[in-house]
């Protein structure tokens, strides 16, 4: 195509910069992305450091990895310094040479990067939106704002500290006295937190590397419970085309385990939220709790998580994107995916009564309140009851007559004829006896008799989060997790 060249096309800098912040990163999958350098370049410690300061808040991550001589820091820090299609090392968590760079511009205008390599001097360079939009060039910075800084660089062998100023999607213009921005700041770590000890738990768990928050260190969540009591049932590792591994885990029933235990291994999601798929890219997760299209979820199937490992070779394959948040499988291996998926969820189905739980019954007093209870009489016959601690229920039973509850719940109780309950009673797998189909989102009518039950339930002087408690673990607001947002 020689013949046929014309102008060169150079993109404006002023735009293109500030393209990179709309990538779709969230707080959490940009400190992930910045922490995949850190393992890429062997750190074994990782420090994240929220600090408050209003408008002049910031957000630093140090390691103590091989760091990087100017050459390769001012590589580092341009855009797309990275060939996709480049062979790398198997350990190598980067793709695209953008995650530096996007990350860090989806939640600051100022990025600042202090590195030094074993024998060579601490040294600096510094991305600033303003100063970019100001000039329209390509123009890296030798400035810190602190030279405190540097000292913490100084003071190792061989690192990295990335630091995020002037955070307007975070904080914005605020005061260093504004309280509410302020606890939404470190709302926001504590969300962070939970996302690392998810995203990278194996590396945690193995402990090859070692991650601090505000001197806080984050423990690793295994999504697959393995310590719990009983332990999980794990199927065989299966090998699909191009090295895929792919392996299922059956949890135990929740009865089976102890509340302390129910509580914590739910994950950020909760139980039903994070069944599904668990794709994994040299060991750092990507999806989680996500079915890809073979499965949908189901409360049943709701004990049902599988892995799925990939080479970095796999990329492409994959459909992986820049956040290293999603992934496509390949339509080669789809086939054999739904067919591990169909029998980890007739395993699950197996274990799992029916979606609602069969009873409210003593001996289980934190089991979720479904609208029907079975109980046996002395003859042997079982007998199916309204569930008068349902808080549905319960407040018909004592205010029935000042509003018009009692017209809605005859409704609520009517849509939900436990159909699928009296089939379980008859066969042992209710995967094949699923009548009703849960639709992914609550109707008006739902939400709103969600909303009313809790203005009365604070009216009563029931503490909001309890509140919110009670109604979403009741039949059926606890089938969808989105109800919860409404009730403010």
């Amino acid at each position: 195509m020689q013949q046929y060249r014309a102008e060169n096309a150079k993109p404006n800098p002023k735009s293109t910069i500030n393209s990179y912040r709309s990538f779709g990163y969230n707080l959490s999958t940009a400190i992930a992305d910045i922490i995949d350098n850190s393992i890429s370049a062997n750190a074994n410690s990782i420090e994240i450091e929220f600090f408050w300061s209003g408008k002049n808040s910031s957000i630093s991550i140090l390691d103590n990895g091989k760091g990087m001589n100017l050459e390769e820091l001012i590589v580092a820090m341009t855009p797309g310094s990275k060939d996709p299609e480049d062979m790398r090392d198997e350990n190598d968590l980067g793709r695209f040479g953008m995650g530096l760079k996007t990350a860090s511009f989806s939640q600051c205008k100022r990025l600042t990067v202090i590195t030094k390599k074993e024998g060579f001097h601490t040294i600096k360079r510094c991305w600033d939106i303003d100063f970019i939009n100001r000039e329209e060039e390509w123009t890296l910075l030798d400035y810190v704002s602190n030279e405190s800084y540097l000292e913490k660089v100084d003071n190792l062998s061989s690192g990295t500290l990335i630091i995020w100023e002037l955070l307007d999607r975070i904080v914005g213009d605020s005061e260093m006295d504004n309280e509410a921005v302020k606890n939404a700041f470190y709302k926001e770590m504590a969300t962070v937190n939970e996302h690392l000890s998810l995203v990278f738990h194996r590396f945690i768990e193995s402990r090859k590397i070692k991650i601090f928050s505000n001197t806080y260190e984050i423990e690793p969540w295994n999504p697959f419970l393995l310590n719990l009591t009983p332990k999980p049932e794990m199927g065989q590792v299966e090998v699909l085309l191009n090295n895929v591994e792919v392996t299922y885990f059956i949890l135990p029933h929740m009865s089976k385990i102890s509340n302390e235990a129910y509580e914590k291994s739910g994950g950020p999601l909760g139980w039903y939220k994070q069944q599904g798929f668990y794709v994994y890219r040299g060991d750092r997760l990507l999806v989680s709790g996500d079915w890809l299209g073979v499965q949908n979820d189901r409360e049943y199937s709701k004990l049902a998580r599988i892995a799925i490992d990939f080479p970095n070779a796999n990329d492409f394959d994959w459909n992986l994107d820049i956040k290293k948040s999603t992934a496509t499988p390949p339509i080669e291996i789809r086939k054999d995916l739904a067919r591990i998926a169909k029998m980890a969820v007739l395993k699950s189905a197996k274990i799992y009564n029916w979606r609602g739980q069969k009873t409210v019954s003593s001996d289980n007093k934190n089991a979720f309140e479904s609208l029907w209870k079975d109980e046996t009489n002395r003859d042997g016959i079982k007998k199916y009851k309204i569930n008068k601690g349902h808080p549905i229920i319960k407040q018909l039973l004592e205010i029935e007559k000042e509003n018009k509850l009692f017209s809605k719940a005859l409704k609520l109780i009517e849509e939900n004829i436990p159909l699928e309950l009296i089939l379980y009673n008859q066969n042992e797998n209710p995967s094949f006896h699923e009548l009703e189909s849960i639709p992914e989102i609550p109707s008006d009518e739902l939400i709103q008799l969600a909303i009313e039950l809790y203005k009365i339930y604070v009216l009563q002087g029931i503490p909001e989060s309890l509140a919110k408690q009670q109604i979403m673990n009741s039949t059926p607001f606890n089938l969808f997790p989105l109800i919860n947002d409404y009730l403010i």
